[in-house]
């Protein structure tokens, strides 16, 4: 199986009135695998808020598509390095890392498609169940706001929600967790997430003032679970 061709484009996608709080819209660079057997492989990257999607598109375009044309598509481990180290000056974060990601997923789309299988088995199949979250609490929601899109989550049968704590007073943050916490009940944990603005004495001062059973903590971005 080889790559015959790779058609990429930029998408606007609008936000529901809860996330157009904080953004009227995302953007999601695809890219769509073509191969001689006919096949095809869909991937994406989302751009939250959509700035610097361009940038990503055109990364992707002149410098990433060239290394997978004629390429077997099963090798995907192989191309990612390939894709990893095509360019020595540019770290692969920001723009190169969400292009890559968007042709690797692509990629994997392929794979499991060739295998007839979900990628979950392709992998080894560990579990057919995963625990998922509900995300959204962004910094700009009133307390109404928050209670009804967890709510909403709960609704789904999302057992957590996570919410943004982006106050410089940590009691204040506290403050905003309990309030949700309360209207969610037992049934749902909350998460918090400051989008990585401390370090990590900034952390440890915020954690300090969750003191709830079972808190979990990590210094990537300040996410935790009660």
């Amino acid at each position: 199986m080889k790559i015959t061709s790779i058609n990429t484009c930029v998408l606007t996608i609008p936000t529901s009135h809860q996330m157009a709080l904080e953004f009227p819209h995302h953007k999601m660079v695809v890219a769509e695998i073509a191969t001689d057997e006919g096949i095809s492989g869909l991937g994406y990257s989302l751009v939250f808020g959509g700035a610097g999607a361009e940038s990503v598109l055109v990364y992707l375009d002149t410098r990433l598509k060239p290394q997978l044309m004629g390429e077997d598509p099963l090798a995907v481990e192989r191309l990612w390095e390939k894709m990893y180290r095509c360019d020595r000056g540019v770290r692969r974060v920001g723009i190169a890392g969400m292009a890559l990601s968007a042709l690797d997923i692509g990629l994997w789309d392929v794979a499991g498609k060739a295998a007839k299988l979900p990628l979950y088995k392709l992998w080894g199949a560990v579990t057919d169940r995963v625990p998922c979250y509900g995300s959204g609490g962004w910094g700009k929601y009133g307390e109404k706001d928050l209670v009804a899109e967890g709510e909403r989550y709960a609704a789904m049968g999302c057992r957590y929600y996570n919410i943004k704590i982006h106050d410089p007073d940590p009691l204040a943050n506290r403050k905003r967790v309990e309030t949700v916490k309360k209207a969610l009940g037992p049934g749902v944990r909350m998460m918090v997430d400051v989008n990585q603005k401390l370090d990590v004495i900034g952390n440890l001062r915020q954690a300090s003032g969750f003191r709830w059973p079972r808190a979990r903590t990590t210094t990537r971005g300040m996410n935790s679970a009660s």
